[in-house]
Formats: C-alpha cells, sequence, structure tokens
C-alpha cells in the first residue's frame, strides 16, 4: 500500500511539472522570421512578402528587408507607448534614441570571435532602433528624453541606406 501511495505522489509531483514546463514555453516571445530576435509588443511591424503576411521585430529589421527584397511592403507599425497598431505612413518616429530593444538584447553578439582576434561587429540590421509614436507631441516628449532624431515614414529609408544596406 505505500509502495502505490509512493508511486501517485511521484506521479502528480511529475504531472504538475510538466504542466508547469510546458505552460512556461507557451510563453516564449515570437520571434522575428528575419533576424531571430524576439518581437517586442511596442515594437512590431506587419509586412508582406509577394502578400505573405509576416511580423518583424522592428522597423529597422523590416526596413532592411524592404531594402533587400523586392515585393515587400510595410502594413503597420505599432506604437510605442499604447503598443497598439498604427498606420506607418501617419506614426512619427525617434530614431537612433538611446532606447532600442533589439540591439540592447544582452543575447546579441556585438563582437565577432576569430581565432586570434575579437572584431567588433559593424553591421546589426535592426540598427538605428527606430521607434513609432501615434503623434508628434509623444514623438517629442520621449526624444527629450531618450535622445534620437523624430522623421517620418518616407524619410526612414534614408537612415537604412546610410547604414550601407540598400540593394
Amino acid at each position: 500500500m505505500n509502495r502505490i501511495w509512493i508511486i501517485t505522489v511521484i506521479s502528480a509531483i511529475a504531472l504538475v511539472g510538466s504542466l508547469f514546463l510546458f505552460q512556461s514555453c507557451s510563453r516564449k516571445a515570437a520571434q522575428c522570421p528575419l533576424c531571430e530576435r524576439e518581437i517586442h509588443q511596442g515594437m512590431q511591424v506587419k509586412l508582406t512578402h509577394n502578400h505573405i503576411p509576416m511580423q518583424a521585430c522592428c522597423m529597422a529589421c523590416a526596413l532592411t528587408y524592404k531594402a533587400q527584397t523586392e515585393n515587400v511592403e510595410i502594413e503597420s507599425a505599432t506604437d510605442f507607448l499604447s503598443e497598439t497598431s498604427i498606420e506607418p505612413w501617419n506614426a512619427f518616429y525617434v530614431v537612433a534614441s538611446d532606447i532600442s530593444p533589439c540591439i540592447q538584447d544582452p543575447k546579441v553578439q556585438k563582437f565577432i570571435r576569430e581565432p586570434h582576434a575579437a572584431l567588433h561587429a559593424c553591421y546589426d540590421r535592426c540598427e538605428p532602433g527606430i521607434l513609432a509614436f501615434r503623434s508628434r507631441s509623444e514623438a517629442q516628449k520621449f526624444q527629450k528624453e531618450h535622445g534620437g532624431y523624430i522623421r517620418q515614414f518616407e524619410d526612414l529609408p534614408a537612415f537604412i541606406a546610410a547604414q550601407g544596406r540598400s540593394r
């Protein structure tokens, strides 16, 4: 009888442990198919490639993809403050502020290790950080605190081209 009780308790503990494991796996953040980084809620960009919907981690990553690939359209941006979807051409963007979740991720390696040297990575498809805001006043308030430049959607490809990433 004690043996059955012990097996039942161990089985119950194993079942509860596996439920926690499966639950934690289901909470894993979505990954960007373009750079494999986490898609941050306040930065995601919806785009299409050949009319197939996709989500990118940030506007810089989406614009880099658009510059490197044909038939890509940016469909929506995400307001950094409210985390709601906004039309990209109506948003105001803060570019190159001190906040950029994609490139501030501790998992991102900024050095390329070679056998006899460590080289600093010069290219990152998610740079410069580009954050979208619903209104100019929200963008200005953010800029005062975190720096950067306020731009509109049509100005953004110039920042990507300046990084040497256009076709």
